[in-house]
């Protein structure tokens, strides 16, 4: 779909929207941080939307291939969990609070593509965990797996509210482990309680 030197410029730009912002960086600072020229520049994207627009199509591209990866390495449910807590969190480290905001407001294209993969794929790859979980004996069989799918992606987004989460007072990060705990706990059986505790065990040891 990219050209690698395309992905190249696409995967820089998303680092600098992720850092600055979206609305704070203009077209002459993203051609000088790319170290190209506006020309160039222009000659790959129509303007500043169909940057933001690219950018998202490569980066939702890139997490689809990450949760098939996970997919195929997690033992069971509660892994896959935790191998997404780790994932999302190093990501998060890196993301301004007002990204969402900024592709709500500024860039509404972009942002329905984001919709589109939530209540898509997002939905399918929340939804198969439950699933799995369940099958497994690990997660309760007591809640409608629909409703607790949709919460869940819901409250994610939460995390980048500033009014509820000032980004100078809580870490991103922090945030999503907690919030990932706190779910696992409510949606665990015995038997996976025992090894969510181990896990966020073994995981202290290693933080």
């Amino acid at each position: 779909m990219f050209s690698e030197q395309q992905e190249k410029w696409l995967k820089r730009a998303e680092e600098l929207f992720f850092r600055y912002g979206i609305k704070s960086l203009t077209m002459d600072d993203v051609a000088r941080e790319l170290g190209i020229s506006k020309k160039t520049l222009y000659a790959f994207v129509e303007n500043k939307d169909d940057l933001v627009h690219k950018v998202l199509e490569l980066h939702l591209q890139s997490e689809r291939e990450v949760c098939g990866t996970i997919l195929q390495n997690a033992e069971n449910a509660i892994e896959e969990m935790f191998l997404v807590m780790e994932s999302n969190a190093q990501q998060m480290s890196h993301m301004r609070t007002n990204i969402v905001y900024d592709l709500q407001k500024y860039h509404r294209s972009a942002w329905e593509m984001v919709e589109g993969y939530m209540k898509g794929f997002l939905y399918g790859v929340v939804k198969a965990n439950l699933e799995r979980g369940i099958t497994e004996g690990l997660y309760r069989r007591d809640f409608d797996v629909d409703i607790i799918t949709r919460l869940h992606i819901a409250t994610t987004f939460l995390m980048f509210d500033e009014i509820i989460f000032p980004q100078q007072t809580y870490k991103r990060e922090f945030i999503f482990q907690q919030y990932i705990q706190h779910y696992l706990y409510a949606v665990a059986s015995e038997k996976g309680l025992k090894l969510i505790r181990a896990k966020f065990a073994q995981h202290a040891q290693q933080n």
